[in-house]
């Protein structure tokens, strides 16, 4: 159904994270000890993605994620490209599903806590940068591109309780992937916002990359929304 490229452009796949050392500040350690009080058994949630690449046209796909459900069935596929999903693509959203990621807030617990600089302080948020990401943060296949990815956190600092609203994280050197796909520059982006259980949920993510498959040029754009967010424990 996707290429290799779009394929590991999927943002809540590609993010595979690591403790991080404990080098933060006071609301560096306030936002870790938050985000590790989230799970990904505490949201639904349907998800809107759209996938581009050079040379085609833009495909929709529109998946539910309930983990009130058994996990073998919790990711469901409701329409690809406009129309009801056919046995081949709901089968491939199984097997991704089985073996990839939830996209999370608990995923900021995991290196939120590494070095910083705190560049910009409000009344409402605090701008944290990170030069680069703890090893194991950002993986694409085997490679590990997490030396080479640099981080920019907006923190929500306006309720009682702190959180991170934005996160950009951007590669500064390129990579290959399984020997027939080139980075050249990756930008992936995440926005939260804070639920009626105290808890933030993810809700919108976007992955724009330029490189090459099998030789030929190319880009690759995904966005995704996440809607109709409920509450599960």
């Amino acid at each position: 159904m996707q290429s290799n490229l779009i394929r590991f452009a999927a943002l809540p796949i590609l993010i595979a994270l690591v403790p991080s050392p404990a080098f933060a500040d006071a609301l560096q350690q306030q936002i870790v000890a938050g985000a590790r009080a989230v799970t990904v058994e505490d949201f639904s949630f349907t998800q809107t993605s759209f996938n581009q690449r050079n040379g085609q046209a833009v495909k929709e796909y529109i998946t539910t994620y309930d983990p009130a459900k058994a996990k073998a069935s919790r990711w469901a596929l409701i329409k690809a490209e406009g129309r009801a999903p056919t046995p081949k693509e709901t089968a491939a959203l199984a097997k991704r599903s089985s073996s990839g990621q939830v996209p999370s807030y608990a995923d900021i617990a995991k290196w939120f806590g590494a070095p910083a600089t705190r560049e910009a302080t409000g009344k409402t948020s605090v701008t944290y940068r990170f030069a680069a990401l703890p090893a194991g943060s950002i993986k694409f296949g085997s490679h590990d591109a997490s030396a080479n990815t640099a981080a920019l956190a907006v923190v929500n600092i306006s309720g009682a309780t702190p959180f991170v609203e934005r996160v950009q994280l951007t590669t500064g050197k390129p990579f290959r992937m399984m020997m027939v796909a080139k980075i050249n520059q990756m930008e992936m982006t995440a926005t939260y916002q804070m639920m009626g259980n105290g808890k933030p949920a993810i809700t919108s993510t976007t992955a724009n990359m330029t490189g090459s498959l099998m030789g030929k040029a190319g880009w690759f754009k995904m966005r995704a929304s996440f809607s109709d967010i409920r509450t599960v424990r």
